[in-house]
């Protein structure tokens, strides 16, 4: 039997009327978590998206607190302070690009559900990130040397993991985030393709077509892993993780992108790669560059790094180009 209209509009106002009450000041900020999804990455970010933007506004909260400052009595002025102390830190723009935006992200909700009035970012911008023209990368035998840094690791497991993330992020150009995100039913063994969950919350499958080495190394690499029933693989509800982690209290769980970091950072260290401002993103900038100093095509260097915008992609050639042409020979005295 139909409830009658009267209580269904009654309880549906009730319902209304209580989404519309603001939270307390306090209370947001304990608890800005549970209304901060709703407004970025449109409406539906991913647990990798959400860990991060709270990490930075957690640290925001810190700062405030630890200067005896409520987070939501901030104003334009003390915004400025906040920037100033980033730069002076020694943050690299892109980090402080960031670092603000997650705070832009807190106060937008705040303002939103009617907790604050103003949003005191409103007029705070970042420092300007200058593109590079000369994209950093690795040779293909520096790829190499990389790869050999592992040849002394006595775990099998550790030593073909740590391989295997380099060859997937050097040689077919996946970034940390889709490394980090792979899953084992990714892979199709009978056409040799894997699927790449892309960037983004919502993390569209790509199929990829990895070189034959990539998958030798991919078989060794599941071959070597110490599952077992006293330590089965840490599931991702139906999905298992590819990439698995080795510190104690996430054992054979999925990795972090941190910990994809440091692999990669204490490689370059070993074999003396390691340079200020180079990240992970070196090697799939060192796969789009080597690839197109072989190939000498676009099109397959955009199809390989899965680029949207052609004009990205042309940055390689153009470096391949400024690197092969020293236009300058022309004028040097003699």
């Amino acid at each position: 039997m139909l409830p009658e209209l009267a209580t269904v509009k009654n309880e549906l106002s009730f319902s209304l009327s209580e989404a519309n009450v603001a939270p307390d000041p306090d209370y947001f900020v304990k608890h800005y978590a549970e209304y901060l999804p709703r407004y970025i990455s449109k409406g539906s970010p991913s647990a990798d998206t959400m860990k991060h933007y709270c990490n930075q506004i957690d640290n925001f909260i810190r700062w405030c607190l630890e200067r005896k400052c409520h987070p939501l009595s901030m104003n334009d002025s003390r915004m400025r302070v906040y920037r100033d102390y980033l730069i002076n830190k020694g943050y690299q723009n892109d980090s402080i690009q960031i670092k603000l935006a997650a705070a832009r992200a807190f106060f937008v909700t705040a303002k939103k559900l009617g907790v604050i009035k103003d949003n005191p970012m409103k007029d705070i911008s970042a420092p300007t990130v200058r593109t590079p023209e000369l994209i950093n990368f690795y040779s293909v035998d520096q790829i190499g040397e990389i790869l050999h840094v592992f040849d002394k690791e006595p775990d099998p497991f550790v030593r073909n993991r740590n391989r295997l993330i380099v060859m997937l992020m050097a040689v077919e150009g996946l970034r940390n985030v889709e490394v980090h995100r792979a899953c084992v039913e990714d892979i199709n063994w009978e056409a040799c393709a894997l699927m790449v969950r892309g960037k983004g919350s919502r993390g569209r499958l790509d199929p990829i077509y990895p070189s034959e080495k990539t998958f030798e190394v991919l078989d060794e690499y599941i071959r070597s892993i110490p599952a077992s029933e006293e330590h089965p693989i840490k599931k991702d509800g139906l999905l298992t993780p590819l990439i698995l982690s080795t510190s104690n209290y996430n054992y054979l769980g999925r990795v972090s992108r941190n910990g994809i970091r440091y692999v990669m950072n204490e490689a370059l260290k070993a074999c003396d790669l390691k340079h200020h401002g180079f990240s992970c993103h070196v090697l799939r900038h060192s796969c789009g560059t080597n690839l197109y100093q072989k190939t000498k095509d676009l099109r397959v260097v955009q199809e390989t790094l899965r680029q949207r915008d052609p004009k990205v992609t042309a940055r390689y050639a153009h470096v391949n180009e400024r690197l092969s042409h020293r236009v300058t020979n022309a004028i040097v005295p003699e």
